[in-house]
């Protein structure tokens, strides 16, 4: 039903405060049921005044939180210092923005990473920065430095060493004494550099990265040259950081009992070596370690150690860090064969019939 509204007379004498009053209705709905009358009597307008108080205070806190970040912001933009001494930084091939940023706030060249990716973008010089090396200094403004690393780097060159690869894989300039210890990583050369100058840069990062590996090290029988000439054969031998570990256990097992290593990459190194000084081309051209036939494991070299036992006279290969850090800690087991199944997994075993079983089940 539809209600009925009259004005209520003893509504006019209430007064809530001395705000100005509202009107006031009595609705009636057509009822007799008094619970459904509904009276609506003069209500004060105080909240008015405190609503435009919060509305006031918000948006001044509003303008105040503005004020604060472009200041912030703009002062990112300013120079670290006033120091023009210029320093090299280098962003490596696939370095993002993010870490571009953090290593540029780091070498408190900028103020802040997250600025330096926006600003990046608001210049529309995210997608243009490139690798290479640079020379940076903290005096230079953040709008300075990203249009600097959008125009590209020196005329610096790249060499990168491949975990596993020999001497003669990387380039001729670098003699085959150096096996082993040329560690694998991107190194950004500068075009100015002769060979020794290289090869102290890679020098100190193998120094480096070996003393990393050698924390905490369980392999205390061997010389450096010796870690290094079984990190070779691991890295030859084993794909994850764990069958390497296996395997180094497992060749020191039979090192202990004079048993011969009998390892496959050894023999491909001296048979590749072998062709390689053969070789009419200039330089020689070798694909190098591809399997071996039952004849070459005859091949008499002492690289062999089918034929002869202990380590080989020096490394095979150029080890990576897993390589050599598994040479430090081996993985004790009483394993001493082991195959890499045609499924890609290892299989160990500590008798030779186990062994010979895991090559019927995983090789054949």
């Amino acid at each position: 039903m539809s209600p009925v509204v009259r004005i209520c007379p003893r509504a006019k004498k209430l007064k809530l405060g001395a705000k100005p009053l509202l009107p006031a209705a009595v609705v009636v709905p057509l009822s007799t049921n008094p619970e459904r009358v509904l009276i609506v009597g003069h209500y004060s307008m105080k909240f008015k005044g405190s609503m435009k108080k919060i509305l006031l205070f918000s948006l001044g806190f509003f303008v105040l939180a503005i004020i604060i970040s472009t200041a912030y912001f703009y002062n990112n933009l300013l120079p670290v210092s006033t120091d023009t001494t210029q320093q090299s930084f280098v962003i490596n091939q696939g370095d993002g923005l993010s870490i571009i940023g953090s290593r540029l706030q780091n070498n408190k060249l900028i103020k802040n990473r997250d600025t330096f990716i926006i600003y990046a973008y608001y210049l529309g010089l995210n997608s243009r920065i490139q690798a290479g090396a640079f020379r940076l200094s903290p005096g230079m403004t953040l709008e300075e430095i990203v249009t600097k690393l959008s125009k590209g780097g020196s005329v610096d060159y790249w060499l990168k060493i491949i975990d596993g690869q020999r001497v003669e894989e990387i380039g001729n300039s670098f003699p085959p004494a150096l096996e082993g210890y040329l560690f694998p990583d991107s190194y950004l050369i500068p075009k100015q550099f002769s060979t020794q100058q290289i090869l102290d840069l890679i020098k100190a990062n193998f120094d480096k990265k070996l003393a990393q590996a050698k924390v905490n090290s369980t392999n205390t029988t061997m010389s450096e040259s010796q870690i290094i000439t079984l990190a070779s054969l691991l890295e030859r031998e084993g794909r994850t950081l764990e069958s390497k570990q296996y395997i180094a256990g497992i060749l020191l097992n039979r090192l202990s009992i004079n048993m011969a290593l009998q390892v496959d990459s050894t023999v491909q190194y001296a048979r590749d070596t072998f062709h390689y000084k053969l070789s009419s081309k200039n330089p020689p051209s070798i694909d190098f370690w591809q399997p071996l036939s039952k004849q070459e494991l005859s091949l008499d070299s002492p690289y062999n150690t089918y034929k002869y036992p202990g380590l080989p006279p020096a490394p095979i290969c150029n080890p990576g860090f897993d390589s050599i850090y598994a040479a430090y800690h081996p993985i004790s087991s009483d394993y001493v064969y082991y195959i890499t199944g045609t499924d890609g997994k290892m299989y160990y075993a500590k008798t030779l019939e186990e062994h010979n079983q895991n090559i019927i089940n995983y090789l054949k």
